[in-house]
């Protein structure tokens, strides 16, 4: 994709920040790899995508909040996890509503049998589920809950491929960025929170065929946010 991102006044990322950025990778691949295998209906595929997802997302969350102790900076990103999982399902009501003729293993699912398939997107009732597992989010990192409110939004523009959705994702991922680098100047902040949305704009190409594939694709740019991010800290 070409793009122009500002420069981050950063050498080589070093392997600190490449495996936090893949760390953070592996997360978002697994979350994909569930809704995949659910939309085939494999339960089980679905479910040991959703742990590995899980597992990963929290371990970027330690990373990312450093301030927070390790059991609740872990919390913060399963609960996290589990709005994404419920996102998913909202966007894909319709394919995940027909595996729900099947046996559904208890746990398969956070919400999607509250819905019917032709239910539009906005007005999806699991939207206030969505904002309050993020604002428990929040609460467990110590981060103001104005994020919860903006980064739903920007999923439900971003599922829809909306637009605007990049200015609130900027907007949502400042908030963040405080709380991850207080002592991070507005400069450095907006300059980070471009290196998100280019993450996240690299994250919708990925063809879930290959692990290593998806992830080369975009390390470069998250290993490059992470180097910064750990540059600012030590400063």
């Amino acid at each position: 994709m070409t793009r122009n991102l500002p420069a981050l006044d950063v050498s080589a990322p070093s392997p600190r920040a490449i495996e936090a950025a893949e760390t953070l990778l592996r997360g978002f691949h697994y979350q994909d790899m569930r809704e995949a295998y659910l939309t085939d209906c494999d339960f089980g595929a679905a479910r040991n995508a959703a742990t590995n997802a899980t597992a990963y997302m929290s371990e970027a969350f330690t990373i990312d909040f450093p301030h927070a102790s390790a059991n609740r900076a872990e919390r913060a990103g399963k609960l996290f996890m589990r709005a994404l999982f419920l996102q998913d399902e909202i966007e894909n009501r319709a394919s995940f509503y027909d595996c729900l003729e099947h046996s559904v293993p208890d746990g398969t699912f956070v919400g999607v049998a509250q819905t019917v398939p032709e239910m539009s997107i906005d007005d999806d009732p699991r939207w206030r589920d969505v904002r309050a597992l993020l604002e428990a989010v929040c609460d467990e990192v110590d981060v103001s809950r104005e994020y919860a409110v903006l980064h739903a939004r920007f999923w439900r523009l971003h599922g829809q491929r909306r637009d605007g959705w990049r200015g609130i994702a900027r907007r949502a991922h400042r908030i963040k960025l405080a709380r991850m680098v207080p002592s991070a100047s507005a400069t450095d902040i907006d300059k980070l929170a471009e290196y998100f949305v280019a993450g996240v704009d690299d994250h919708d190409e990925w063809r879930r065929d290959s692990l290593e594939r998806d992830i080369s694709s975009t390390v470069d740019v998250v290993a490059r946010y992470y180097q910064r991010v750990f540059d600012l800290r030590t400063g």
